[in-house]
């Protein structure tokens, strides 16, 4: 049975996360998957590693192992950091094993899968945020400028201030010695110079695991946890403005931390959220693959 025009495997590719939907010619989703991050930015080779193994497992979640291979399934995904021109070159050159391999950014595909299209919003707060709208089918970014530049208010910046606190406090700065010591004790590491190890080279997937212990602290009324929150929760509501006035007054919310972080944001941001229509999966194989693959 010849299946290279039946499997189509379409792929979100997050920072900590890479996750994987496959779908037959009806449109029928038959098995899903995750590995690890595939932020072409930050890994080209990474990123390859991890789209492949979440391939191969979603095939087995499928029960697809041992009669579809990787040279006859079609590939579409959204991935972080692909709108940079190099990562984007990087991909372009690369000599898949595919049937065949086309991809986007992780907000294009975010954006059209929870609006189905439609014009819309989005507000991203994940490993990395972003905001963005989508009006008279042209995107428009806000943030998204990568851990080292921006990504403000998401789980990486989160658990990166977390961190500079608790330096600063070890290092007799600040006075928080509460908020310091509760990440000391979760991180099992009690000096400035162990943290520094840890972290001065350290994936912004290694921060974003600090940032449920940080709203963890915030609900207990931790002052340290809350204000780093809010500041977070006041940028991240300004670009979601800038994202609503472009459009329809519909956002979409979406992320690892979103659902934390949610009830910070401002009242006028949190009354526009509406619930997500469909996943970036699905985006991804009806932008690339709809003439051939019959999604609802």
């Amino acid at each position: 049975m010849a299946h290279s025009d039946t499997y189509y495997v379409g792929i979100d590719g997050g920072g900590t996360r890479c996750r994987a939907k496959v779908f037959d010619q009806t449109g029928r989703c038959l098995g899903l998957a995750e590995s690890g991050g595939a932020n072409v930015a930050s890994s080209i080779e990474t990123s390859k590693l991890a789209l492949i193994d979440v391939i191969n497992k979603v095939l087995v979640d499928a029960g697809l192992e041992n009669t579809v291979n990787l040279k006859e399934v079609h590939v579409a995904g959204g991935f972080a950091g692909a709108n940079l021109p190099s990562a984007h070159q990087a991909l372009k050159n690369w000599q898949h094993p595919f049937k065949s391999f086309k991809f986007t950014s992780d907000l294009y595909t975010a954006i059209i899968g929870a609006h189905t299209g439609k014009d819309g919003a989005l507000l991203i707060v994940g490993t990395g945020s972003c905001a963005a709208s989508w009006h008279k089918n042209k995107l428009t970014q806000y943030g998204g400028h990568g851990f080292i530049l921006g990504d403000k208010g998401s789980g990486a910046w989160l658990g990166k201030q977390a961190v500079i606190h608790t330096l600063e406090s070890l290092d007799g700065v600040l006075h928080s010695a509460s908020f310091s010591q509760r990440v000391c004790q979760h991180l099992q590491l009690f000096t400035a110079e162990d943290l520094t190890d840890r972290f001065h080279a350290a994936p912004p997937a290694w921060f974003g695991e600090l940032a449920p212990l940080i709203f963890r602290l915030a609900e207990e009324g931790d002052k340290t946890a809350l204000s780093v929150i809010k500041d977070g929760a006041n940028y991240l509501s300004n670009i979601a403005r800038k994202a609503l006035a472009n459009g329809e007054r519909r956002l979409a919310l979406c992320g690892g931390a979103a659902n934390s972080i949610r009830h910070y944001l401002h009242k006028d941001v949190r009354d526009t959220i509406v619930p997500i229509a469909r996943g970036p999966e699905w985006a991804a194989v009806h932008l690339f693959y709809r003439n051939k693959c019959r999604l609802e």
